[in-house]
């Protein structure tokens, strides 16, 4: 899909909330007419650069440089300047941990806790050997960890991109991140895994919205990233930390308020908000697809004229 004007390009190396470990979440992001990439969580890597190279997405990325390498090990090593970590659910950084060995130095962004997790059960000579500069000895240095301040911008090395983290609570054992990353004035938000303020009795979400209401007024904000594990016949007890289509769209309305008070049913139209992290339930739904469902409840809610995008794995979005 294509917008006016564009600002970002958006690669889906994977889309789903589980199951299927060659479909975990992950994306590529960077500016427009660039090729130079941040990896927005890492569950799967190889499989989806796999699944983008015979997409076409890469055509502009020239290989004859490496005539050695095939293009997905080029985009690795040449065009994945770092990697922002939500947190460290397998789910979200399994690709990593893989790919690791085969891959090029580069940062891995994040706040505090989550750096730490990957440092201490990720990369430690237990679960895995440690790629990065900190921990368990020897430390083989591919990963250099950057800790981010919450709400500071700090350039993203080698592009010409600056990102700044907020915490959000998943689950009562550990947060989540969101990442507002910005280009030349313009905004992109990838939000990780997150329970609804309501449920998880936080007001996260709602700091988020603060922070990022103004950019929507300025017209500065072109796409949010958003998960939607659930449909909305999951129980509010057992969301584990996730969003369903009505919660969803319930944050929706207070960000309008905060954007147009005045005019909140338009405050949000055509706001671009990728949906992911849809958790397959292969097993146990033998029915309509859960994908379909959660598209449908999300358009049945959608009274703000939101653009809500289910993309497939595999797939180049223009933002």
């Amino acid at each position: 899909m294509k917008t006016s004007e564009p600002k970002f390009t958006w690669i889906c190396l994977g889309v789903d909330g589980g199951l299927n470990e060659s479909n975990l979440n992950s994306h590529l992001l960077a500016p427009y007419n660039s090729t130079d990439f941040i990896c927005l969580d890492a569950g799967t890597l190889l499989a989806g650069l796999r699944y983008a190279a015979e997409n076409e997405v890469f055509n502009n990325i020239d290989v004859s440089l490496y005539p050695d390498s095939t293009l997905e090990q080029v985009v690795l090593h040449h065009h994945i300047r770092a990697y922002m970590i939500t947190h460290c659910y397998l789910d979200h950084v399994h690709g990593l941990a893989s790919i690791s060995p085969n891959d090029s130095p580069k940062p891995i962004m994040s706040l505090t806790d989550t750096i730490d997790d990957l440092r201490d059960s990720i990369f430690n000579w237990k679960a895995w050997p440690n790629l990065a500069n900190e921990g368990n000895k020897p430390c083989l240095g591919t990963y250099t960890y950057v800790r981010l301040k919450p709400g500071q911008s700090t350039a993203i090395e080698n592009t010409s991109m600056k990102v700044s983290a907020f915490a959000l609570s998943h689950d009562i054992t550990s947060d989540s991140t969101a990442f507002l990353v910005e280009s030349d004035g313009y905004y992109a938000l990838y939000m990780g895994d997150t329970g609804p303020d309501e449920v998880e009795k936080r007001s996260t979400t709602q700091a988020l919205w603060e922070k990022i209401a103004p950019l929507i007024k300025k017209q500065q904000l072109r796409v949010i990233y958003m998960e939607a594990s659930y449909p909305n016949e999951q129980p509010d007890d057992q969301l584990f930390g996730h969003l369903t289509p009505v919660w969803i769209m319930r944050a929706f309305h207070k960000l309008a308020m905060m954007v147009d008070p005045d005019n909140k049913s338009q405050a949000l139209r055509n706001l671009n908000v990728i949906i992911g992290h849809i958790k397959p339930d292969e097993f146990l739904n033998k029915g309509r697809p859960i994908r379909n469902v959660v598209r449908d409840q999300l358009k049945e809610h959608n009274d703000l004229g939101i653009r809500f995008i289910l993309p497939k794995q595999g797939d180049l979005l223009v933002l």
